[in-house]
């Protein structure tokens, strides 16, 4: 049984295809996804959200952004371990805007970052045209 008699489905996503039609959605939101996935699937990945978005629609992306200070970086570093440097280089040098934008989003924008006991968490925002 749901709560509150709501059913929210889940697909799961094979890192090529959503499977879901071209302009579905009103907006699409990841957290600690992008971080995880090496440039080339980070760019397939917003490739693919841009697709399923509704002219208009909103991106919002929470996940490690730039370090805003030396100890973000250094304190980053365990993630780094964690999860691979292949995977988060990106997201520490602070490209995601790079790759959102490169995708064909606009407005793209880091609305807040928050230092944390292990990096920088960061808000990404911006529209499909």
């Amino acid at each position: 049984m749901a709560k509150h008699n709501i059913e929210i489905p889940l697909s799961l996503y094979d890192g090529q295809n959503l499977p879901y039609e071209d302009n579905q959605f009103d907006k699409v939101y990841s957290c600690l996804v992008f971080h995880q996935l090496d440039s080339e699937t980070k760019r397939k990945s917003l490739l693919e959200l841009y697709r399923v978005l509704k002219p208009n629609g909103k991106l919002i992306i929470a996940d490690w952004g730039k370090a805003q200070n030396k100890l973000m970086r250094i304190t980053f570093g365990l993630v780094q371990l964690l999860d691979g440097f292949k995977t988060t280089n990106d997201n520490v040098k602070g490209l995601m805007p790079d790759f959102i934008a490169k995708a064909g989003f606009e407005n793209v924008a880091v609305t807040n970052s928050i230092n944390t006991a292990i990096g920088t968490f960061s808000y990404f925002s911006a529209n499909k045209k």
